[in-house]
């Protein structure tokens, strides 16, 4: 049979409402011929939206990524504000679904070594990260602690209260960032520190 023909009678059997509805996701088209019960209508309907989904990532159109690499993507720019950038919620990648309390309750976090732990809001949003590796500690001119961690972020104290940040803290315990509100964001360096809010500058 003509392949051609049989994508053509593949479209005119399906219900209406499928037809219809516009894809909402790469894979959608793929898993639409799960419902195809005829066997070369279905094996026709996988080539065709096979070969669709190896020509968008040929041409560079769809990008697969794993979860990994998205969680790894925002926890680099965790705290940072970059224009038009937009990464894909961790729900829709396979976080379990449910109501806002139900994933609150479940406190969906991940970490990604031994120490670091990240905590995400009922969104799938990072919502704070602790035990960082911090790598030095200085102070500017306005005496605000400036914090150089291992993974190459720099976060600037904000409060004028100098005490917030001792000369003599010990790195060694980490440090810890958390969300506030009005897109703010509050740290503190190791397990005892005051809390003080910070902004990302690099």
């Amino acid at each position: 049979m003509n392949t051609r023909l049989l994508l053509l009678t593949v479209a005119i059997t399906l219900p209406a409402p499928a037809l219809a509805q516009a894809p909402s996701a790469p894979l959608d088209d793929l898993f639409a011929c799960e419902a195809i019960t005829e066997d070369l209508g279905r094996l026709a309907c996988l080539d065709a939206a096979v070969a669709a989904l190896h020509s968008d990532t040929e041409s560079g159109s769809i990008i697969a990524l794993n979860r990994g690499d998205v969680e790894a993507a925002e926890e680099a720019t965790f705290g940072l504000r970059i224009p038009g950038l937009s990464l894909p919620s961790l729900p829709r990648l396979g976080l379990p679904r449910g109501s806002a309390s139900d994933l609150a309750a479940a406190d969906a976090s991940t970490t990604s070594s031994s120490d670091r732990a990240v905590s995400r809001d009922a969104n799938g949003q990072i919502d704070r990260i602790d035990n960082l590796a911090v790598a030095s500690i200085g102070f500017n001119r306005s005496r605000r602690a400036v914090v150089t961690l291992v993974n190459g972020q720099i976060w600037q104290q904000l409060d004028s209260d100098s005490t917030h940040v001792a000369r003599s803290t010990d790195i060694s315990e980490g440090a810890s960032i958390r969300s506030a509100a009005l897109d703010s964001y509050m740290m503190r360096v190791g397990d005892n520190g005051r809390w003080f809010r910070a902004r990302r500058t690099q």
